[in-house]
């Protein structure tokens, strides 16, 4: 009997152990369903701070350049359509004169030829008509040609 008082000795044993194990387990669950995980940011919030700060001086430095390029474009000058018109007109009727006496200029030189054709053909009748009147002076003007 003393070996059964034994046994069961031992195993009343292993149960306590294995009880307190068992509530050790179960305070460690109890823990760890309890205990909250922090995570140190303080890298990335650094890291984005700074790309933040770049960002920001980028920005800032765009902004310079837009408003020196808006300063640019407002001290330029900026034809008025008025002027544009003006000269336009100015350059058409240019040449609406150049051609109007460029067309004159060549009515009056067909004119002109037409002029004299029709004075050298009056002189030409003028003068036949004289030697069909005085055949004396055709007879002169003949030999005086035939001399030359």
């Amino acid at each position: 009997m003393a070996k059964i008082e034994e046994i069961t000795a031992l195993l009343i044993e292993e149960i306590e152990t294995f009880q307190k194990a068992v509530n050790q387990l179960s305070k460690d669950t109890d823990k760890i369903k309890n205990h909250k995980i922090t995570v140190d940011t303080s890298q990335i919030q650094s890291v984005f701070k700074e790309f933040n700060s770049e960002l920001t001086s980028n920005l800032k430095e765009q902004q310079n350049q837009i408003r020196t390029l808006q300063n640019k474009l407002n001290k330029t000058i900026i034809v008025p359509k008025w002027m544009i018109v003006l000269f336009s007109s100015f350059f058409i009727i240019c040449l609406l004169s150049i051609s109007i006496n460029f067309y004159q200029y060549q009515k009056f030189k067909n004119v002109e030829e037409t002029n004299y054709i029709k004075g050298r053909e009056e002189i030409t009748n003028h003068i036949q008509e004289f030697f069909k009147k005085n055949p004396e002076a055709l007879k002169q003007y003949q030999q005086w040609k035939n001399n030359d």
